[in-house]
């Protein structure tokens, strides 16, 4: 009887395996064709010749590994100074009683509520007046703060339902507020710091709006500007390279969620039910 009842759970398991997985083959098999495979035969139909030469051509002509090291060096430092400033706006609004932690905790939820092409134009402008486009230290900055808001909303909830009688033993012992955070509450909040993180991560890596706005230069273009300049170079006379820099451009972000997989299903799951 369980199992007639997990039945529609394994059908919509399967159903949804194939959606994802179907983008991911049929690019996977176009980046080894020519067009005349890819517009002629099956989608899924192996290759008459593996072409890794487009694996070649995407490399050298569209620049992608230098987009790819581009992309780490924005979404690491970013993520990481995301989630260390969240940290400490979190551990303010959910372990002391002040009468402006309302107030910040809503400023901070409306950030998620504000739509980023809103702030394109006052942010060019202000960035232009201080000559800092094609910045590295600009765009992790700016990243790392875009990403705060959600970071602050899960980190809070989760900090919140850590038991306050720890905090209380801690400074007894003689722990500063810094101590406290890093080296007592963090390392019970890391379920929801890892979800935070992972999202983060992902968001700046796979971001294309402000490298397109503050990035001129191409030896800095991320993975998905490169990608963008890419196609439009190509067009649809070579496919089979174009589709190859798309796989080089899901790879490295299939490996990183694999990688903290676990720990971000904990941290959804544990943060589901924190008061």
């Amino acid at each position: 009887m369980i199992k007639l009842k997990r039945t529609p759970v394994y059908v919509f398991s399967v159903i949804a395996a194939v959606i994802f997985l179907y983008p991911l083959l049929y690019s996977f098999f176009s980046s080894l064709k020519d067009n005349v495979e890819i517009y002629n035969n099956s989608v899924f139909s192996l290759p008459d010749v593996w072409r890794w030469d487009n694996y070649k051509m995407a490399l050298v002509d569209a620049n992608i590994s230098r987009a790819i090291l581009n992309s780490f060096i924005y979404a690491i430092p970013g993520t990481f100074l995301c989630l260390v400033l969240s940290l400490m706006v979190a551990f303010v609004l959910s372990r002391y009683k002040l009468r402006m932690n309302g107030f910040l905790y809503n400023y901070f939820a409306i950030g998620l509520m504000i739509p980023v092409f809103s702030l394109m134009i006052p942010i060019s402008k202000v960035v232009g007046a201080l000559h800092l486009f094609n910045s590295y230290p600009l765009m992790i900055v700016l990243y790392g703060v875009f990403e705060m808001p959600l970071a602050i909303f899960l980190i809070t909830g989760y900090m919140k339902g850590i038991s306050k009688e720890l905090d209380e033993s801690a400074i007894i012992d003689g722990c500063g507020p810094i101590r406290l955070l890093f080296q007592i509450i963090a390392p019970l909040t890391m379920p929801a710091v890892s979800t935070a993180g992972i999202l983060s991560f992902f968001d700046i890596y796979n971001d294309l709006v402000w490298n397109v706005i503050l990035i001129s230069d191409q030896n800095m273009n991320n993975i998905s500007m490169a990608l963008m300049s890419f196609v439009g170079q190509q067009g649809s006379s070579q496919l089979g390279p174009t589709f190859a820099g798309i796989m080089l451009t899901i790879v490295p972000t299939i490996v990183v969620y694999l990688l903290f997989q676990e720990k971000v299903e904990k941290g959804l799951s544990a943060g589901a039910v924190k008061e």
